[in-house]
């Protein structure tokens, strides 16, 4: 036992283990758009891994106006909140704006949704999804980004839910231990989407040679867009044991500390138009991270897509007409488009990437120097100007080797997302409870900035806190903020 397991020569066995995957019913609706409320029950008596929740569905951006150009964001991103309650008791609420804290954490390394199921790209002319667009070859003018409505066949997939449902650990959970769990998750509005005046490649303003100007897909459209999920219904995955060893160990555990903790992630929400300093406020027993966004100042503006730095935009002709394809490539001139940086495109930049004006994290200034001040104390010790926020920032991610292949420029112009840890480095992995604790003294907390007037001054503030569910005999549960 005084040996490293890597030196050493065992194996468990567990016996009479099964797995299964079960279908859930929304207990209120089937169809949804924003605003709207999605409710699942999980099933009880079982060991349910948390982390297999999905939630099924199609989704189309048809329900407004029809010629709006409108496209959807990543799936996922329709949620705007999860709320977890066990026993109708609150277990997490959830923090509004939790598809801009997705998207935060997702920034800067690789957590990107599924590319199967999560529509991880901005379609422009032709969906990768089902190859169709609008019922025809391609999506023309100002049409809007649909697909068929299939009871049999579910295009989409939620499988990224901040807080309790991706963080509570063992993510293996004995239900049998707990009241009924029910997830609600609450849809965003319609300002998710984005609207173009047209599917030309770039946004037309530049363009260069034939053909002639043409209002593109980068190019605002003329708002109206509106979403809808439809068939909708969730799986996840069951464990059973035959044997009874696991429930005496989970019994014995009980008896000798009198409870068993579960501990998770929770996340509080602070927006405001920053103006040099925004404050926040928390009290809770692990302060683990605070994550700072920032948008331009009136982010709920239906926009166009917006091309991220360096990828390609207008300008690449060449002559030809494509009869194998020719009803999605025809025509004398067709753009291929250049990269932004170098013709061949450095940093895999030679395609096209785009992001939602709700969800593109911009600088408020090249020239920006940030700290945060807690209570009395400054972090980091000196007004740090974007790059060294970009190191700390790496520093202080979990999986911080996992980063992302972005250029400076992009993380100014599209990633701008700041992260100050205050807790143990990995210390989640061995379940720490070990950031800061301002339950005696409740937290004033400030973003200060220097040089950060702009248009771009929308700045979100996400705290990342540990909280614990507690788990007492007779499903008896307590919750330690």
């Amino acid at each position: 036992m005084s040996f490293n397991p890597n030196l050493t020569y065992f194996v468990e066995r567990l016996q009479g283990v099964s797995t299964n995957t079960f279908r859930l019913e929304s207990q209120n609706k089937t169809t949804a758009s924003q605003n709207d409320i999605i409710t699942f029950d999980l099933p009880s008596n079982a060991i349910l891994n948390l982390r297999s929740l999905k939630v099924w569905c199609n989704a189309s951006a048809n329900a407004g106006s029809a010629t709006a150009g409108a496209r959807l964001p990543p799936i996922a991103d329709l949620v705007e909140r999860i709320e977890v309650s066990v026993g109708g008791i609150i277990l997490s609420q959830g923090t509004n704006y939790s598809n801009v804290l997705l998207e935060a954490m997702n920034a800067l390394s690789y957590g990107d949704c599924d590319s199967v199921t999560g529509h991880p790209e901005y379609v422009r002319n032709i969906s990768y999804v089902n190859k169709l667009g609008a019922g025809a070859a391609k999506i023309t003018g100002t049409l809007n980004e649909e697909y068929p409505v299939n009871g049999n066949l579910q295009f989409f997939c939620i499988d990224k839910f901040p807080g309790f449902l991706a963080t509570a650990d063992p993510k293996l959970l004995d239900t049998s231990i707990l009241p009924d769990i029910r997830v609600r998750l609450y849809m965003a509005t319609d300002n998710v989407l984005t609207t173009s005046a047209g599917t030309a490649l770039g946004s037309g303003a530049a363009q260069v040679g034939p053909p002639a100007f043409e209002a593109g897909f980068a190019k605002v459209g003329a708002g109206g867009g509106k979403y809808t999920l439809t068939d909708i219904h969730a799986t996840i995955e069951a464990i059973g044991m035959a044997d009874t060893s696991y429930d005496q160990m989970i019994s014995a555990q009980m008896a000798q500390q009198g409870f068993l903790e579960i501990p998770y992630k929770a996340y509080t929400t602070f927006q405001e138009n920053h103006s040099g300093s925004s404050r926040f406020t928390v009290s809770t027993q692990s302060l683990d991270r605070v994550w700072v966004a920032w948008r331009v100042t009136n982010p709920n503006a239906q926009a166009a897509p917006i091309i991220v730095d360096g990828y390609k935009s207008s300008g690449a002709f060449i002559a030809g007409t494509y009869a194998t394809d020719a009803a999605k490539v025809s025509g004398t001139n067709i753009d291929l488009g250049l990269p932004g940086y170098d013709v061949g495109g450095i940093l895999d930049t030679n395609k096209e990437k785009y992001k939602a004006q709700y969800f593109n994290f911009v600088k408020p200034a090249a020239n920006m120097k940030m700290q945060l001040q807690l209570n009395g104390a400054y972090m980091p010790q000196f007004s740090a100007n974007l790059g060294e926020l970009y190191g700390i920032t790496r520093n202080s991610m979990m999986g911080a080797r996992e980063a992302k292949n972005i250029s400076f420029n992009q993380y100014l112009e599209n990633f701008c997302v700041q992260c100050f840890r205050l807790n143990l480095p990995d210390s989640e992995y061995s379940r720490s409870i070990c950031g800061l604790d301002t339950r005696a003294v409740n937290l004033q907390g400030i973003v200060k900035t220097d040089n950060a007037s702009g248009a771009n001054a929308t700045i979100n503030i996400f705290t990342e806190q540990t909280e614990t569910l507690r788990v007492g005999p007779g499903r008896a549960i307590e919750v330690i903020s």
